[in-house]
């Protein structure tokens, strides 16, 4: 009887030491999280993987650092043909667009868009004419695309001629272009409006155009 009571004794005292272990072992983890500073709620939920994301508050960092400042695009004038307030010639009109691959692109949606309100010019292309695409060949053609509804524009024998020889001579403007392809919706068209021919490249033509004084 003695000797059983002596191992309850020792399996009392072996199991009192368990949970002194492990009551001291918990302490040491908690005591070191507090140590590091580190919140015990966003610990507990990190392993249970409920962790909150502190970044969801915090604004975003530019690329580059926090010091980093967006390059400016240099500018440079550009020569584009508008038509006179008489609509009877081309006028050449400076234009400042950015310095940068697509030069081309530029000057020709500018001359899209129209001169500015304190330019003494009219849009010399027919309102809502915009471009596609262009492209320059190894042998100095540049073939712009325009959208389709540039083939129901209306206009006159002068005003259709303004308007594609306002838009060969901006391009020629470039040295490396020697002539101009125009496209619509891709496609080579006979003319833009029923009078000037457009199916084959254009040469550079200063007839209609006007120079200033």
């Amino acid at each position: 009887m003695r000797k059983y009571e002596d191992l309850k004794r020792a399996e009392e005292e072996r199991r009192l030491f368990r949970l002194r272990l492990v009551a001291l072992v918990v302490m040491t983890v908690v005591l070191l999280m507090l140590v590091s500073g580190c919140n015990l709620t966003d610990k507990l939920q990190a392993l249970d993987g409920k962790a909150p994301s502190v970044s969801q508050n915090l604004p975003d960092i530019p690329t580059g650092g926090l010091n980093t400042v967006q390059p400016q695009v240099p500018k440079v004038k550009v020569t584009v043909y508008f038509k006179n307030k008489e609509a009877s010639n081309l006028v050449p009109v400076p234009v400042e667009v950015d310095k940068a691959p697509g030069i081309a692109r530029e000057a020709v949606e500018a001359l899209c868009s129209g001169p500015d309100q304190d330019v003494d010019a009219a849009a010399s292309m027919p309102e809502g004419v915009q471009v596609r695409s262009i492209k320059l060949k190894s042998d100095g053609t540049c073939v712009v695309d325009l959208d389709p509804p540039a083939a129901s524009v209306k206009l006159t024998p002068k005003g259709e001629a303004l308007a594609v020889y306002a838009l060969v001579d901006t391009l020629t403007e470039f040295r490396n272009v020697k002539q101009v392809q125009i496209l619509v919706g891709g496609l080579v068209k006979d003319t833009l409006a029923g009078h000037i021919p457009i199916d084959e490249p254009l040469l550079r033509n200063m007839t209609f155009v006007k120079r200033n004084g």
